[in-house]
C-alpha cells in the first residue's frame, strides 16, 4: 500500500510541473538554510565528548557575591584545585590550570610557537588528553618540564626523539587559541621537554600546544622572572579549575562543596566576595556568554535566535505547500471523491496526501543538500570564522538527522491539507474546498497568506534595520581620532624609549606615544578607587595606562586642568587624567571641581590633574563607563604613532628599517588603528549578511507561494475572465479585479506586522548604546517593498490572464 502511496504521488508530481517546482525550490532553499544551522549546532554540540568520564568533570566558574552586574567568569582561584581535592570528600580529582605561557621555542637553529598553560599530572586523570612520548603521571611534576604537541615537536625535532631535550622558551603572551599574538617578550629561560601530545580526538572547549608543569611558576618567581602568588584567592582572572567527581555525587554535591569554600575564604563583610559555580563539561559549549573563557564559541542564545529564525523560514515554505494543496484541492475533487466511492477510507485518503508531501520534502533535501555545501563553504570564509573555527563533518548520523527533519518537514507541511480533504464525503469535496471559513469572511488560503505576508513584512522591516545598525557602527564616533594612526607592539617596555627617540625626528611622523591597550579593541582593565579624604567611598572603575602623548595621537579633548607631565615621576605614579563619566558617577562635582582632588588607587595616593571629553573606549555595545588614563610606563605594551598621511608606504618602510636598527632582537608588527576596528565591524558586517540573507529567503519563499496562488486563481477564473472580456472589460479592469483580494490581505498583514516588528527589532537594538531609531520612514519603506513585490508578482499572473483572447477561454463552452 505504501508503496502505491508513493508511486501514485510521483505521477502527480510529474504530472504537475509547476506545483511541484514551485513546492520543491522553496521547500529547498528554506532547507538548506536549515540544514545549515543544525550542521553547526550538531559541530558545537561535538566539543568534549570524547572524555571518557565526562559526566562527572566539571570546570569552575566564578562570580562575585555583592555585585550582580559582574557575570560568570570561566577562569576561578588557583589554590582552590588543591583546596578540594584536599580538604574533602567526594572529589575524585582536581586539577589547576593557569594560562600565562604562550611564545616562541627555540632549540638549535629551529623555531616554533604554542600557547597553553602552567599545570600539572592531575589534568591528564582528569581530561583524556594522551601523551604519545612519555609518562603522564611525572610529566609535569618536576619545575621547567615542558609538554608539546606533536606538530611542535615535528617542527623542532624531526626524526629525533624529544624527551629529555633542552629547549629554550621566549614568552610572548601568545593565546592558547592561538589567534592573540601577544605584546609582551620575557625569557623564562631552558627548559626540559619531558612529553608529547596525541592529536585530540575530538574537539576540546581547552585547545592548547604546550603544557609546562606547575612547580615552573614558582621557580620563575623566584628568579623575579614574573611575578604570581600561587596561594592569592583573590585573583579569580587567570586561572582555571577541572574537577572530576566520585561516581554517584552530582553537581548539586559539588556545588555544596563550593558553597563550604566561599563562605570559609569569603566571609560576609570583605570588599571583595566571590563564589563559585560548578558547570559541567558538556555544557561549556554551546554554553551562555560567560567572561575568561579558554576558546571562542557562538552562545547558546544566538544558535537559539538563529534556529528560530530558519524555523519561521522552515514554516513559510511550509505553508506555501499547504496554500497551494488547498487551492489545488478542486481540481482534485473528482480523484478523491472517485476514490472514496471506491471504497477509500479516511485513512487512505489522508496517508495519499501525506505521502505526496514527503515525497516533495524528500526530492527537495536532494536540492537542499547540495546547496548546504555552497553555503558551507561561503560560512566558512567568513571573518567571524576565524575565530569560531566551525569546521563541517560529514557522517551518516547528521544525513539521518536530516532526513528525519525532511520527512517531519513533509508531514508538517501536509498535515493540514490531509486532513481536511480526507475528513469530507464524496458531495462534500465536490464543492469547493477553498470555502471552507476559518473565521466569518476569512478563508483558510486567506489566513495563510497573511501569516506569509506578515512574516515577510516582519523580515524585511528587520533587515533594513539590521543593515541601518551596521551602518552606523561603521560610522561611529568614537570621541577619537582613529585615522592615520600605527600602532606597533612593543614586547618589551624598553624597546619604547629607543624607538620612539629614532623616529621622532622624521617629518612625517607628527606625533608619538605609548599605551597598555587601544580603545574599543575588546580589551578592558578595572580595579576599586577610593577618595582619599573619604575612604568609604569607592567606585569601580577602568583603566588604561598612556604617556602624555597619546591625548595628542589619539585627538582626546581635555575639558578642565592639564595633561599628564611629559616626563612620568620616577617616585611611583602621582597623577591621573579621568573622564566626564567617572567626575558624576564618583560625584566630584564640576569637571574643574574635579582638578586637584585626590583619589587612593591600588595603595598610590593619586591627584586627578585633567579630565577628558568621553570617548568610546569599550566595544560599540556598551555604554561609556568611569575611566582613569594612568601613566605607568612599565605597564606600556604598544607604540601608537600618529603619520603624515599623504606618504604611508615610505613612512612604514622607515618604522620598519627604525626598528630593526634599534630593536633588532625583536620582530616588527604593527596594524593602522581603523584597520583594527574595521576588523571588528566586519564582524557585525558578516552576521548583518546571514541575518540579511535569512530575510531575503523569506520574503523570497513568500513570493513563491504568492506567485503559486496568483498562477492558480489566474488560471481558475479562466472562462469567467473571457466572459468578463466579451462583455466590455479592459485589461486594466481585470487586472484590478484578480489583485484586489491580495491587496486587501497585504493591509491586512501590515496592520498585523507592524506592532510585532517594533517589538521584535527594540529587544535586540536595546543592546546597543547607539542605536537606529524605528522610525515610520523604516516602516514605510519596508511596507512599499513589500507591497511592490506583491504587485509584480500578481500583475505578472493577472497581465497573462488579462491578455488571453476570449475565444480560446470559451471555446470549449
Amino acid at each position: 500500500m505504501i508503496r502505491n502511496y508513493f508511486k501514485t504521488a510521483w505521477r502527480n508530481l510529474l504530472k504537475n510541473k509547476t506545483f511541484s517546482s514551485i513546492n520543491i525550490i522553496g521547500l529547498a532553499v528554506s532547507m538548506s538554510v536549515c540544514l545549515l544551522i543544525l550542521s553547526i549546532i550538531a559541530e558545537q554540540k561535538s566539543y568534549d565528548q570524547f572524555h571518557q568520564n565526562k559526566d562527572r568533570i566539571y570546570r569552575i566558574l566564578s562570580t562575585r557575591k555583592n555585585n550582580s552586574q559582574m557575570k560568570d567568569m570561566a577562569s576561578s582561584a588557583l589554590p582552590l584545585g588543591e583546596e578540594l581535592r584536599k580538604n574533602y570528600t567526594g572529589v575524585d580529582a582536581s586539577a589547576s590550570l593557569v594560562r600565562n605561557i604562550g611564545g616562541d621555542i627555540f632549540y638549535n637553529d629551529k623555531i616554533a610557537s604554542g600557547g597553553g598553560y602552567f599545570t600539572d599530572g592531575n589534568l591528564f586523570k582528569i581530561l583524556d588528553f594522551k601523551l604519545a612520548a612519555g609518562d603522564a603521571a611525572t610529566a609535569l611534576e618536576n619545575p621547567r618540564s615542558l609538554v608539546i604537541s606533536e606538530e611542535l615537536a615535528s617542527q623542532l625535532f624531526y626524526n629525533e626523539n624529544p624527551i629529555g631535550k633542552i629547549v629554550n622558551f621566549k614568552n610572548t603572551d601568545l593565546s592558547p587559541t592561538g589567534i592573540d599574538n601577544g605584546n609582551r617578550e620575557t625569557e623564562y629561560g631552558l627548559f626540559t621537554i619531558t612529553g608529547v601530545l596525541k592529536p585530540v580526538e575530538g574537539k576540546t572547549h581547552l585547545p592548547f600546544k604546550i603544557l609546562a608543569s606547575l612547580s615552573t611558576l614558582n621557580a620563575l618567581a623566584k628568579d623575579s622572572i614574573v611575578n604570581y602568588k600561587m596561594n592569592d584567592w583573590g585573583n579569580i582572572w587567570s586561572n582555571y579549575t577541572y574537577v572530576l567527581m566520585q561516581k554517584g555525587k552530582s553537581e548539586a554535591d559539588l556545588q555544596q562543596i563550593l558553597n563550604k569554600v566561599s563562605d570559609k575564604y569569603f566571609p560576609k563583610g570583605e570588599t571583595n566576595q566571590y563564589a563559585f559555580k560548578a558547570q559541567s563539561i558538556t555544557e561549556i559549549t554551546p554554553g551562555s556568554a560567560i567572561g575568561n573563557e579558554t576558546h571562542i564559541s557562538i552562545p547558546k542564545i544566538v544558535l537559539v535566535i538563529l534556529g528560530v529564525l530558519c524555523l519561521i523560514v522552515m514554516l513559510s515554505a511550509c505553508l506555501n505547500y499547504t496554500n497551494l494543496s488547498v487551492a489545488r484541492s478542486l481540481t482534485r475533487a473528482k480523484e478523491v471523491g472517485v476514490r472514496k466511492v471506491s471504497g477509500a477510507t479516511r485513512n487512505q485518503i489522508f496517508g495519499q496526501f501525506i505521502a505526496e508531501s514527503v515525497l516533495i520534502s524528500l526530492v527537495s533535501l536532494v536540492f537542499s543538500i547540495v546547496i548546504l555545501f555552497v553555503l558551507q563553504s561561503l560560512f566558512a570564509n567568513l571573518v567571524v570564522n576565524k575565530y569560531l573555527n566551525i569546521t563541517f563533518s560529514q557522517n551518516i548520523s547528521l544525513y539521518l538527522i536530516f532526513i528525519a527533519f525532511s520527512i517531519l518537514v513533509g508531514v508538517v507541511a501536509g498535515i493540514l491539507p490531509s486532513i481536511y480533504i480526507s475528513a469530507f464525503n464524496p458531495i462534500q469535496i465536490l464543492k469547493n474546498f477553498s470555502g471552507v471559513k476559518i473565521f466569518k469572511r476569512l478563508t483558510i488560503r486567506k489566513a495563510l497568506l497573511v501569516v506569509q505576508f506578515s512574516v515577510s513584512l516582519i523580515f524585511i522591516i528587520s533587515t533594513t534595520l539590521i543593515y541601518l545598525q551596521t551602518d552606523r557602527i561603521f560610522n561611529f564616533d568614537y570621541g577619537f581620532n582613529k585615522e592615520n594612526v600605527v600602532n606597533v607592539n612593543l614586547y618589551k617596555q624598553e624597546n619604547y624609549k629607543r624607538f620612539a627617540q629614532a623616529i621622532a625626528t622624521n617629518k612625517d611622523v607628527v606625533s608619538v606615544s605609548a599605551c597598555m591597550f587601544l580603545p574599543a579593541t575588546g580589551m578592558q582593565n578595572g580595579t576599586i578607587i577610593k577618595k582619599s579624604d573619604s575612604p568609604k567611598d569607592s567606585l569601580q572603575v577602568n583603566f588604561i595606562d598612556i604617556d602624555a602623548k597619546c591625548v595628542d595621537v589619539w585627538g582626546l579633548k581635555l575639558v578642565a586642568g592639564k595633561n599628564l607631565p611629559e616626563i612620568p615621576s620616577t617616585n611611583g605614579e602621582k597623577y591621573t587624567l579621568i573622564n566626564e563619566k567617572m567626575v558624576s558617577n564618583f560625584k566630584l562635582g564640576t569637571p574643574k571641581q574635579a582638578i586637584g582632588q585626590r583619589i587612593l588607587v591600588d595603595g598610590n595616593n593619586l591627584e586627578i590633574v585633567g579630565v577628558v571629553k568621553d570617548f568610546q573606549y569599550l566595544d560599540v555595545m556598551r555604554a561609556i563607563e568611569p575611566l582613569m588614563l594612568r601613566n605607568r610606563q612599565s605597564e606600556f605594551n604598544f607604540a601608537t604613532i600618529r603619520i603624515n598621511g599623504n606618504n604611508q608606504t615610505e613612512t612604514l618602510k622607515f618604522l620598519e628599517a627604525t626598528w630593526k636598527k634599534v630593536n633588532p632582537m625583536t620582530r616588527f608588527e604593527y596594524e593602522f588603528f581603523d584597520q583594527e576596528l574595521l576588523l571588528i565591524h566586519t564582524m557585525f558586517s558578516n552576521i548583518a549578511n546571514v541575518l540579511g540573507f535569512i530575510a531575503f529567503l523569506a520574503v523570497f519563499i513568500s513570493c513563491l507561494g504568492l506567485l503559486g496562488m496568483a498562477a492558480y486563481t489566474a488560471e481558475t477564473r479562466r472562462k469567467e475572465m473571457g466572459i468578463r472580456k466579451v462583455l466590455g472589460s479592459g485589461v486594466f479592469q481585470i487586472i484590478m479585479l484578480l489583485s484586489k483580494s491580495y491587496m486587501i490581505l497585504l493591509g491586512v498583514a501590515v496592520f498585523i506586522a507592524t506592532p510585532l516588528a517594533y517589538f521584535i527589532n527594540t529587544l535586540w537594538l536595546d543592546f546597543f548604546v547607539s542605536r537606529v531609531s524605528i522610525s515610520p520612514a523604516v516602516i514605510g519603506f519596508s511596507i512599499f517593498i513589500l507591497l511592490l513585490i506583491s504587485i509584480l508578482t500578481v500583475i505578472s499572473q493577472s497581465w497573462r490572464a488579462a491578455r488571453v483572447n476570449p475565444v480560446e477561454s470559451l471555446k470549449t463552452e
